[in-house]
């Protein structure tokens, strides 16, 4: 991920509302158990073991989940995908799931994987209104900021979404989410609609500003057209360096972005 600005300007207006009472959420296994299985994987960098062990990892804890599998750069990569029908609108949820070399990536990319992965065993439980996509991308991570997986998802998507949030980054102890760049250049509605519900679920932790313009998935998704905006927290000291472990994220912030993906899929009306 690095910075950099670009022009543009498109408005999407969405307006959301308040959580369906769904007691059967309490059945979905917590983030915080999925983030200490993963993370004990420890690197993922594409085409070495813990790469290997990591996508067998999600895919297990997916039922009838699909697998884009692309070759590139010497070595195979792997989307995966969970798909739930539903009604108008379509949208998707996306983290990247590999790690940098040398950096075992808790936060980077873990923390993402495992709220996610909470957000599928409840979709699993509890049908949501809206069709949703749960998106696990490859190659995020290769030589910095490569966004292979997105990329090669973008430049093949034929689905007309709604929107689909990319998440990164999203376990720090000290959560602070700010606006990012990019999305509000392209879709500051949308990213207005979003901060409201984060606002709503942690006030301390959303902050309704711009800090950084950030390369991450979701800039491979709007070159494409696809209305999409980042959700991450960039100010981790530990950001791709080999201290990036389990203990320097917190469960607490993984529960609040759990509790935020709920307000998402499953409001009384999306627009």
């Amino acid at each position: 991920m690095s910075k950099n600005k670009i022009s543009g300007l498109f408005c999407i207006v969405v307006s959301l509302a308040s959580l369906f009472a769904l007691p059967e959420i309490l059945s979905a296994r917590p983030p915080y158990e999925h983030f200490t299985d993963f993370c004990r994987i420890g690197e993922r960098v594409p085409g070495t073991s813990g790469h290997e062990k990591a996508g067998a990892y999600i895919v297990n804890k997916i039922s009838n989940p699909q697998i884009d599998s692309f070759y590139t750069r010497g070595t195979w990569f792997y989307n995966i995908y969970k798909r739930f029908p539903g009604g108008n609108p379509r949208i998707g949820i996306a983290a990247h799931w590999d790690s940098d070399i040398d950096c075992p990536g808790a936060n980077d990319g873990g923390s993402g994987v495992a709220v996610l992965l909470s957000l599928i065993d409840t979709l699993s439980l509890n049908s949501p209104p809206m069709g949703v996509d749960i998106i696990f991308f490859d190659g995020e991570d290769v030589d910095k900021a490569a966004l292979l997986g997105s990329n090669h998802f973008a430049s093949k998507c034929v689905d007309n979404y709604s929107f689909i949030l990319v998440l990164d980054m999203i376990g720090d102890k000290d959560l602070q989410i700010f606006q990012e760049g990019h999305s509000v250049q392209f879709f500051p509605g949308l990213v207005d609609s979003i901060w409201r519900i984060g606002m709503d679920v942690a006030p301390i932790v959303f902050i309704p500003a711009i800090k950084y313009y950030i390369i991450d998935d979701h800039y491979s998704l709007i070159k494409y057209g696809i209305r999409a905006i980042n959700i991450i927290d960039f100010d981790y000291p530990y950001w791709d360096s080999k201290d990036d472990t389990f203990d320097k994220c917190s469960e607490e912030s993984l529960n609040i972005m759990y509790r935020f993906l709920l307000k998402i899929v499953y409001p009384e009306y999306i627009y």
